[in-house]
């Protein structure tokens, strides 16, 4: 579930309202849905919220910390296999609201978590796990009673959880970040789908063993979640240390050439955003990220005073500075998680007509990605100042970009660039 952060007093109206019409809604559908309650003894409800706390309490932080993994959402399904609505919703619901977070470092519980986030987290769980129950219930599901022919309804209702789930979600990440709707959608539903269908045969599991054997069997089973959530937090770490990694080679150019800093970061976002654009593999979008990051890790092999030269380089100093691509080739190919991205770093100084460097290669011969790398490279190189000259201005850039389309830039590339930027036709500026 994606970490959104924000302070009451700077939410635009939009915002307000948003997350005051979500709180509202989860609190009627909890009110209209009482007159369903089956009775529960008090052992099992504080058996089943201790376990959805502690299950909320253990989601795991991407390393963005704009997103995280939960494995609440099996014991939330679990919930609703035997109890149904709003047993289901409201267990969940305050198992969320009353988590306890490790965020760098620091302990995030409902007392020093502003109340408008805790209510609409809440109420988020309430209406995706309700109308998940009332879902499969519709299409013949009975809580409490597991049979083979339950596959549909447990189909279904899980799809309309992460359905649900992912456009209360996607409208606010959309009223903060001005993003497409349905590109946050997509996002969200991409992000949760796999990870709670590989989740819910475990929760029938817990469910099954709850209905024959009561809260030991659910215990037993318990502990198979903890060692899935384990495991992933392995990965996360990994992942983690593969970010730090990369972060601290591009400190090291930085370091080497003060008037490049920020400049990696962003191409690395430019090459990424462009890339998405061009509807590149999610896999192929990660290698462009590391790229941008590292295209000039190679400089750290390169001479400082020629770096940093005020005046125009000698023959020599260029022949020099055309070796960092191949440097930085080098460089993370010995890396593994990085070395897919060698080849991009290696091609981002390439010409479309074959007249860049280190091998001159031209057209088809360029790998797609070092053309992407190599029009954001420019565009931020001009628009940056540098020893030699002051920055340029966006549209004296793009002017550039659109003189040496076709000779320098893949021309297909250039003009998505462009007009990513908000440009078209003869250099006007977008609206707005």
């Amino acid at each position: 579930m994606p970490v959104i952060k924000f302070r009451s007093d700077d939410m635009p109206k939009k915002l307000k309202i948003y997350i005051i019409s979500i709180i509202i809604f989860g609190v009627c559908f909890t009110i209209v849905t009482l007159n369903r309650n089956r009775s529960i003894h008090t052992s099992e409800l504080i058996f089943f919220l201790f376990l959805s706390i502690v299950a909320e309490s253990m989601a795991i932080l991407t390393p963005n910390k704009r997103g995280g993994v939960s494995v609440g959402f099996a014991i939330g399904f679990t919930l609703l296999l035997i109890f149904g609505v709003p047993e289901a919703s409201w267990l969940a619901s305050i198992g969320i609201m009353f988590r306890i977070l490790n965020v760098d470092g620091k302990r995030m519980h409902i007392f020093n978590t502003p109340i408008y986030k805790t209510l609409f987290n809440g109420a988020n769980i309430v209406l995706s796990s309700g109308f998940a129950g009332l879902c499969y219930e519709a299409l013949g599901g009975t809580p409490g009673q597991l049979e083979f022919i339950n596959i549909l309804p447990m189909f279904g209702s899980i799809v309309v959880y992460i359905v649900i789930n992912a456009i209360i979600m996607s409208i606010l990440m959309a009223i903060l970040s001005s993003d497409s709707l349905i590109k946050q959608l997509y996002t969200n539903i991409i992000w949760i789908i796999r990870d709670y269908f590989a989740i819910a045969p475990l929760s029938i599991i817990m469910a099954i063993a709850y209905i024959n054997y009561g809260m030991l069997g659910v215990l037993l089973f318990f502990g198979p979640l903890l060692l899935a959530r384990y495991s992933f937090k392995l990965y996360v770490d990994m992942r983690n240390m593969y970010l730090d990694t990369v972060k601290a080679l591009c400190q090291a150019v930085e370091a080497k050439d003060p008037y490049t800093q920020g400049h990696s970061q962003r191409v690395s976002e430019l090459a990424y955003n462009l890339g998405k654009r061009l509807k590149l593999s999610h896999k192929t979008l990660e290698n462009l990220r590391f790229a941008g990051m590292l295209h000039d890790i190679g400089k750290i092999g390169i001479d400082e005073h020629i770096l940093n030269k005020p005046g125009r380089l000698t023959t020599d100093e260029y022949d020099k500075i055309k070796l960092h691509p191949v440097i930085g080739s080098k460089i993370i190919q010995g890396i593994d998680f990085l070395k897919e991205s060698a080849d991009i770093v290696m091609g981002h100084h390439e010409h479309y007509d074959g007249t860049g460097y280190p091998d001159g290669k031209k057209e088809d011969e360029i790998p797609f990605e070092a053309c992407i790398l190599c029009v954001v490279d420019v565009y931020d190189a001009l628009t940056s100042d540098r020893p030699y000259r002051r920055a340029m201005t966006e549209e004296e850039a793009i002017e550039i970009i659109k003189r040496e389309s076709g000779t320098l830039f893949n021309p297909i590339v250039a003009n998505e660039f462009i007009k990513m930027l908000g440009y078209k036709g003869e250099v006007e500026k977008r609206a707005g």
